[in-house]
């Protein structure tokens, strides 16, 4: 039995490589049809966020001016990181977070993102957790859920009953890294599954790498390809009592 829901492909980009700590700076998100195997038309999702850390410097330093040399990063390399893959100084980066929007409101347009993609039809369905989006990602399950719980407590959309989020579908989960992994561990030219690697492997442009809307749109691609083999191959295998002898 085929899951009807959407498979929501996102990624963030963050303010540190921790995810029980760090902050979001770049939320995006595309839209894929379990049936059609294709992206969604006009379901890209791309929004910015102010990390936390940045937020509450400036209230606690509500008379100075947050620059380049006194901003909370200074024990860092994280804005030279972004400031490399952007190709821009790490000065722009700092300057270009100070004015994305508060991190509540940019969740809000998530959320508000997430249920117009519910499986509803006829004005008969209620919207639930079970009608919402799949998760999908690359790596979400040791990092971007993670960030997805956090902010969903935080922000009252957790699912205290589930111990995880409320704005995803509770059950189902893909992690394409997993999925990319099971098929390719036996290529002996795969020496990793990075994102980056897998990229490359595939033929897919890097460029702009390390972009959320870049990442997500590659990741969904790739998803649609596999997806489109597995149906193939479920057309042709017989698994129903294939353990007969």
């Amino acid at each position: 039995r085929m899951n009807k829901n959407k498979i929501c492909v996102f990624d963030f980009e963050t303010d540190g490589a921790n995810p029980n700590e760090c902050s979001p700076v770049q939320l995006a998100a595309v839209m894929v049809d379990p049936y059609r195997l294709e992206i969604i038309k006009d379901s890209e999702f791309n929004i910015n966020l102010k990390p936390t850390k940045l937020a509450d410097f400036e209230l606690q330093e509500k008379s100075k001016a947050v620059t380049i040399e006194n901003h909370p990063y200074t024990d860092s390399d994280i804005l030279d990181w972004h400031g490399k893959v952007r190709g821009v100084d790490k000065s722009q980066i700092l300057d270009e977070w100070l004015g994305y929007p508060d991190q509540k409101h940019s969740w809000k347009q998530f959320i508000s993102y997430l249920e117009s993609y519910h499986l509803v039809g006829s004005g008969k369905s209620k919207k639930s957790k079970f009608t919402a989006p799949i998760a999908c990602g690359y790596n979400i399950n040791r990092f971007d859920m993670k960030i997805i719980d956090r902010l969903s407590e935080q922000y009252d959309s957790f699912d205290a009953k589930e111990k995880s989020t409320s704005i995803f579908h509770p059950r189902d989960r893909i992690d394409l890294m997993y999925v990319v992994g099971l098929w390719l561990m036996y290529v002996p030219e795969i020496k990793s599954i990075s994102l980056d690697s897998i990229r490359s492997y595939m033929g897919i442009d890097s460029a702009n790498a390390h972009d959320a809307l870049k990442d997500v749109t590659d990741c969904a691609n790739i998803l649609i390809r596999f997806l489109r083999l597995h149906k193939n191959l479920a057309e042709r295998i017989q698994f129903k009592n294939c353990f007969k002898t």
